[in-house]
């Protein structure tokens, strides 16, 4: 993920936040909102309910591979991926499969 393709500041975290649109599965809650520049923009959050800051780490890591082979970054949408503390770490593929499917309903209620 390129810098200009993620969200960094509080401020911006807690306007999405406010506007109470989101997606939520076992795993992720997804807040989302158009925005004025020509590309996606993503923000990650992980609590430390998730574990010690490695675990949380690889955490990031894995989410970003996941939003990296899911999106095309052409829309104009904010999108946080909160991750819930019933997240494994270790059975990736089904985390994969339960946060393409959120990112595909979220940029299809953004279309309409």
């Amino acid at each position: 993920m390129k810098k200009e393709f993620v969200i960094k500041k509080y401020r911006e975290y807690q306007t999405i936040i406010k506007l109470r649109k989101f997606k939520k599965s076992n795993n992720f809650t997804l807040y989302y909102s158009k925005n004025e520049f020509n590309h996606t923009r993503i923000g990650i959050l992980v609590g430390k309910r998730n574990g010690i800051a490695v675990i949380r780490n690889k955490i990031k890591r894995q989410v970003r591979t996941i939003i990296d082979n899911c999106i095309d970054y052409k829309d104009n949408i904010n999108i946080i991926v909160a991750i819930n503390s019933s997240y494994d770490v270790t059975r990736f593929e089904d985390n994969k499969i339960e946060l393409s499917n959120l990112l595909k309903t979220i940029q299809g209620a953004i279309n309409e």
